[in-house]
This record gives structure tokens, sequence and C-alpha cells, in this order.
């Protein structure tokens, strides 16, 4: 492999233009079918197989005329009643019936459920097309401003649920940029030249163009959620720029060792090329492990980063040589430039050493000269920053934690005060064998509402009376008299017309709650269910069988009683319903939350186990060695951990004030584990392999931890302050699922790169002496031979004492 990629990086370097054009044709092709193919991306969660996503599936086949998603309109005021407003809000409503995409509107004047019992607040359900996060912006921004023309004179209008855009809004902000100039600052001190610091950036960005254009041409074939192109994006930066480090870096100590510049570009290819491949693959398999999971926006996720990973790896592979070529001497600056000469005047320097002044060196010194204090003090950081995952608690994305500032969350706020905390955690019931209505389900009905009916026309008939009498006694002129008679006659007779109207729509009553009886029964057995605050019959299907019950459950959506309660229907469904025929099935999204929390927990070990088990294959073949791979991934767990805890503790029980206290994205832990993974491998590789060189040349284990940690600490250094910088650009963003992906793999690298890689591994090296490279002769004959950074192609290790070449 490594002399294979050597060859190829001499042809690249030869045919430089050539390969700059290859790869800029295949982002204007990719940029152009982005344009051509895009599709607005979707936030829809679908689970496939549980419960929750099945019962959604059958409503929606079921009772197709409902629309794929729903929004609401808060309406409220603090010194009126919102009846005050009835004309302007009607008005406002029709004009958002007529927008496209909207299927129905339903008055809050037409529901008496809507309105609360102090008359300030009401609310208006909106019926979609689509569901949430599929519909097109331009269509939720005329809904914003029709909602907003009246949002004045005492009336709030607010909106939540599907009329909430949910795209990926802008995908480069200020934070994001910044993160990418801290980026070029390491690589200006690193390289002490802008061009060769411009150039891992420069690839990146590359890198980063035709794998989030290759996303988005596939958009009319698979479902991209908001998440996924900034995830890839920020993968693509961070591992774009590291690998082209990598490179260039051991492009740079070729040349000072009197290689000329294209047996050095074949070389930096052959070696720390094979390495960034090999580094590139195990994330690569991480992140599309994540298939595993079976949930689609998860599986797109992984493969998208995937992707992005292959595209930085094989952009950094094959752009670093050809801008090798083109750059020529120029590359870095004059006083390394005027060294370079000078080194491939004397020739290849055929045994290099490190200089024991060096800070890298001292810096291996200092932990191998008391190994245990390096080791209680990395052990004692990963205990403080993991204690809080004890308390880790997982959701979705909901309006109870939204921005402040934000309408979904006062429309929240809104709703909970005027109708309790439930409101905003609606449970659809889906109930399957109802029973028959009978007659005297139909007579029931009839006399109930007829009784009902009689009532209201009798208090209106009473008040009327009450009027005309009054009027009566304040007629004392003929005149009056003659006005009063005229008005009665005129009562009696738009009183029988609205008598008859009324009458009608009794009818049509009766039908419709008729239908209704026997989920009616079941609605009523519901509202005894602890937990439950009202439960109400809403539809039924043509032949009577099935119907949808709203439960409003009396604790918020992420409240444990809500997801007791959910347990208790699905477990006791003929206790719930009071019919053993029945079946109910629950989704609405506390449900839909419980069931992707389980079904990650129970994926969680699976995938844990491939990850793990493949960290502990790949050191085994890499290193010949049993407790380098069990220490690895010991270490890798270590910072797995503290990534957590202190996600926890930011983002969850929002400490520093960085982010609002919310649950953690559901799907954040399993996502940062596999992309953790792959980074804390690459860390591992780069010092690890050094320390691996030095022994196979002098079986000095002590001496391969001191001098293999001065070879390799520089450039994990560098990269490790690149990924973290990169990383924690996108603490900014206004995506909060990225926010939190951003701070974690942030602590994460950092963690794992400098406490537990370059400050726990050394030391623990270090005491392990000889046995850390013990394998069994007979496991060590049947592994396949590889390296990690090819051939050796350097010539042999010296490691006395002597000057360090220029890194």
């Amino acid at each position: 492999m490594g002399r294979f990629l050597h060859n190829l990086g001499i042809f690249f370097f030869t045919k430089k233009w050539w390969v700059i054009a290859f790869w800029v044709v295949i982002l204007a092709i990719l940029g152009t079918g982005a344009g051509v193919f895009y599709k607005p991306v979707s936030n829809a969660i679908s689970i496939p197989g549980t419960e929750a996503q099945v019962a959604i599936d059958r409503v929606a086949q079921l009772f197709p005329s409902t629309g794929k998603g729903s929004g609401t309109i808060v309406y409220h005021t603090t010194d009126k009643k919102v009846s005050d407003f009835q004309s302007a809000i009607e008005s406002n409503l029709t004009q958002v019936k007529s927008v496209t995409g909207v299927v129905n509107v339903v008055s809050p004047f037409i529901n008496p459920n809507a309105v609360s019992s102090d008359g300030k607040t009401a609310y208006a359900l909106v019926q979609l097309k689509d569901g949430s996060g599929q519909i097109d912006k331009a269509i939720l921004d005329q809904i914003a401003s029709i909602t907003g023309s009246i949002n004045n004179n005492g009336l709030e209008v607010e909106r939540a649920g599907g009329l909430i855009y949910l795209g990926v809004g802008e995908i480069i902000g200020v934070t994001e940029i910044v993160g990418v100039l801290i980026a070029l600052m390491v690589l200006a001190i690193t390289f002490g030249a802008l061009i060769a610091a411009g150039m891992p950036l420069l690839i990146a960005i590359l890198g980063v163009g035709i794998s989030v254009a290759g996303l988005f041409s596939l958009s009319q074939v698979v479902n991209i959620s908001s998440t996924t192109p900034v995830l890839s994006l920020m993968l693509g930066l961070a591992v774009g720029i590291d690998y082209s480090l990598f490179i260039i870096s051991r492009y740079r100590n070729l040349l000072l060792e009197g290689h000329s510049y294209k047996d050095a570009a074949g070389r930096a290819i052959g070696t720390a090329g094979n390495a960034v491949i090999f580094a590139a693959t195990t994330v690569i398999i991480a992140l599309s492990a994540l298939s595993v999971v079976n949930i689609p926006f998860m599986t797109t996720m992984g493969l998208a980063g995937a992707a992005a990973i292959a595209v930085a790896a094989l952009v950094a592979v094959s752009v670093c040589p050809a801008i090798f070529g083109i750059a020529g001497k120029n590359i870095f600056g004059k006083k390394t430039a005027a060294k370079i000469a000078e080194a491939q005047q004397q020739g290849v320097i055929a045994h290099h050493s490190v200089s024991q002044s060096t800070i890298w060196y001292k810096g291996g010194r200092i932990l191998t000269r008391t190994p245990v204090v390096p080791i209680i003090f990395s052990l004692i950081v990963v205990a403080l920053l993991a204690f809080p995952v004890t308390n880790l608690k997982l959701g979705l994305p909901n309006d109870e934690y939204a921005a402040a500032n934000t309408t979904q969350k006062k429309a929240y706020d809104l709703l909970s005060n005027a109708f309790g905390v439930g409101f905003n955690a609606p449970l659809i019931v889906l109930a399957d064998n109802v029973p028959p209505v009978t007659d005297a389900d139909k007579a029931a009905v009839r006399s109930a509402l007829t009784a009902a009916f009689q009532k209201q026309i009798d208090a209106q008939t009473a008040a009327m009376t009450a009027k005309f009498q009054k009027q009566a006694a304040e007629a004392n002129t003929p005149e009056l008299k003659a006005k009063l008679q005229q008005d009665i006659a005129t009562a009696q007779t738009e009183g029988q017309k609205q008598l008859e109207a009324a009458k009608a729509q009794l009818e049509t009553q009766i039908a419709q709650y008729s239908n209704l009886a026997e989920l009616n029964k079941i609605a009523t057995q519901l509202n005894q269910v602890s937990g439950v605050k009202v439960a109400q019959p809403a539809s039924v299907t043509a032949d009577g069988k099935t119907g949808i019950i709203q439960v409003i459950p009396a604790s918020a959506p992420s409240a444990q009683q809500t997801s007791d309660l959910i347990t208790n229907i699905r477990t006791n469904p003929a206790k719930a319903s009071g019919n053993p025929q029945v079946a109910l099935s629950v989704t609405g999204y506390t449900a839909l939350q419980d069931d992707i929390n389980t079904k990650l927990a129970n994926a969680l070990p699976v995938y844990l186990v491939v990850v793990v088990g493949l960290s502990l294959i790949l050191l085994l073949i890499a290193f010949r060695s049993i407790l380098i791979p069990i220490k690895a991934t010991v270490g890798f767990l270590f910072s797995v951990l503290s990534m957590f805890g202190a996600t926890v503790a930011i983002f969850q029980w929002g400490w520093l004030g960085i982010a609002d206290a919310a649950p953690i994205i559901s799907f954040m832990p399993i996502i940062t584990t596999g992309i953790l993974f792959g980074l804390a491998m690459d860390y591992e590789f780069f010092l690890v392999s050094s320390m691996h060189e030095v022994y196979a040349r002098t079986s000095d284990p002590k001496r391969a931890v001191e001098i293999g940690f001065s070879m390799g600490a520089k450039v994990v250094t560098a990269a490790a302050a690149i990924m973290v910088a990169v990383f924690a650009g996108f603490i900014g963003n206004h995506d909060a699922n990225i926010r939190s992906i951003g701070f974690s793999l942030a602590i994460g690298v950092f963690v794992d790169a400098f406490i537990v890689r370059m400050t726990l591994v050394p030391a623990v090296m270090y005491l392990l002496g000889k046995s850390a490279w013990w394998i069994p002769k007979w496991l060590d004959k049947i592994l396949p031979p590889v390296s990690i950074e090819g051939e050796a192609e350097e010539g042999d290790f010296d490691t006395s004492e002597a000057v360090e070449p220029v890194r």
C-alpha cells in the first residue's frame, strides 16, 4: 500500500495541473447538481418498527384528510378577552387557510375547548399538507407575515408546531469563521509560512465543497435533516485540515533530510498519506456503522459524515502533492527554503536524530520521570469531567426548551399557562376493534344533545323575553310601543329561521357524535387513568372500527410522569379502554421520544461492541501487542465519558450560560461516540507508531516512549488544537443539535489528545515497559503484516544525541 501511494504521490506531483483540474471539474459538476436537484431539508423523524411510528403511519393512511402535519396559532391578551378580537382573528385565519400547503384551519370560536377559562388565551389549529420540517420556507414565511399583521393593539399572536421553519439556515456563521481562523493561526505557527499554513485550509474547503454539494445533489432521493449538511461541513473541515497537516509536515521533514522535491512528495504520500488513509478508514467504518441502529435520519447522517471523511482523505492525498509540484520551494519560508537547499546539496541523511533540547522531548521525559503522577492527574481530570454523565437525560428537540425569545417558546408558555403543561404534550391514541355503534348509542347521543340543545334554546328564549319585557315597561309613548311590536315581530321571524338552522346543525352533530359514541366510551375510560387530564374522541373511520382519541396528560412533554402514562396505556390496554377486545396504540411527541431512546439504548451496546471490537483488532494488527489495544480502548472510553459528562453539565444543566438547560439530543451520544472513536485512533496511531518505530530499532521500551513521544507530539498537538478550534466554532451555530455536537467533539478531542494520549498513554507505556509490546508468537504469525505509515522508506533511526532538523 505504501509503495503504491509513493508512486501515486510522484504521479500527482508530476501531473499537478491535471489533478487540480479534475477536482475543480468534480466540484463544478456536483455544485450544478446541487443547484438543479436541491430539495429543502427535512427534520421529520422516522423510526421504523416502533409503536409510535407505526401509529403515525396508520393515522396518515386511515385519516388522510388530516394532512401530514399541523401547527398552532396562539392568541393572547392581557387586558381584554380574545372574543373582543374575533372579527380580526376570523379574517386573519381565512387568509391563512388560503395559503398553499394549508389543508384546513379550525377557528377557536367554533371549538369550545380552544379558549381558556378566563377568555384571555385561545388557539387555532392549522392542518398542513406536509409534515414538520418538510414545508417550504416561503409558505411558513407567508403564514408568519399574515399572523403577524394583527400582532398589535393588545393582541399577541405566536406560532408553534409545524409553522416553525426548521431548515438549514446559515451553515457558516461568525463563530465558525473564528474557529477556522484559529486553525489558520495554529498552522502558521506550525509551519512558519503563510503558503504552507493556507494549504490545509484551502484543501479542506475544496473537500467540504465537494461533499456538501454531493449531498444536496442527492436530496431528491434522500431525506436530509438540517443537521446532516452542517455535520458534514464540520467533519470535512476538521479532518481535511488535519490530514493535509500530517502530509505537509512529513513532506517538510523529508525535504530537510535532503530528499528532492519530487521524491519527498512521493515519500510523504507513501508514509503520512498511508496513515491518513488508515485513519480515515477507521472513522468511515465507525460512522457507517450507525446504520445498525436502523433509524433512517441517523443512517443518512452517518453515511454523509463518512462520505465527507472519505472525500477529505482523497483530496488531501491527491491535491497535496499537486500543490507541492506547483509551489516548489516557495511553499515554505525563506529560512526553511535555505535549509532545504543546503540539505539537498549534502545529500539524503541516512540517519536522522532527535534533539533532547526540544520542548517535546523534555515533555516526554517529564511524563516518564514520575509516571504515576500524570496517571493520577489524568484519572482525576477524567473523573471530574465524567461525573455528570450519571444524570444524562436524552430527549428530542421541542418548544419547551426553545430559546426564550422565539415565537414557539412564547406559544408554549402561553398554552401551558392557559390550558396546563400537558397541553403541549398531546398523545394520540389509536383504538382498534372499536365496538359497532348500537341503536341504544344513537338514542343516548340524540337524547343528550337534544337536551343540551333545548336547554340552550330555553336560555336564549328567556333572555329575549326578559329583554322585551324591559323594553315594554319603558315604552311610554305610542311610537315606542309600535317600534317594540315591530322588533318583536322581526325577532320572531329571525328566531324561527335561526331555530330551523340550529335544528339542522343539531341533526348533523347527532350523526357525527353517534359515530363517535363507542369511541367516546373508551375516551371516558381513559379519563380515569392516572396522569390523564382529559381524553376526547377525535375521529373514527367510515366502518367505525378504528378511531383516534386525543389524550392531554397532566404533565409536561419531558416529564417522567408522561412517559409513565404512555407505558401504562401500552401495557394495560384492556384496563385503559375498559374493553379487553380493544387494542390501543400510543404516539405523539413523548411517545416518539421514548421509543427512539429505547431503540438507541438497545442499539448502543451493539454499536459499541462493533466500534470497540474494531479498535482492538486494528491496534492488535498494527502494533503486534496485547496490552496496547486494551490500553487504547480504555483510554477511548475515558474520553467518551468525559465528553458526555461535560456535555451534560453545559447543555443539560445549563452551566456557563452557553445554552439553555435542556435534555441532550437523543442521537448525540451515539454519533459523537463514532466520530470520537475515529479521531482517537488517529492520535493513538500517530503517537504509538512513533514509539513502535523506535522500539523496533532499539528494543528499549523506555527510550521508545521518550523519543517516540517527541517525534509525534508536535503534529498531534497542532492537529488536536485545530480540531478543537473547528469544532468549538460550531458552538455558536443556530441549530441546538449542532451546538451540542460541536461542543461534545471539541471537549472530547481535547481530553483524548491532551489528557489521554499525551499524558496518560506515555506514562502507562513507560510503566509497562517491554510487556507493552508482548504478543504470543502463534498470534504474531497469523496476523497480516501492516505498516500504518507505509514501508520504512526513510532509513534507519538513530537515538543518539544530535541536532534535530528544523521541524
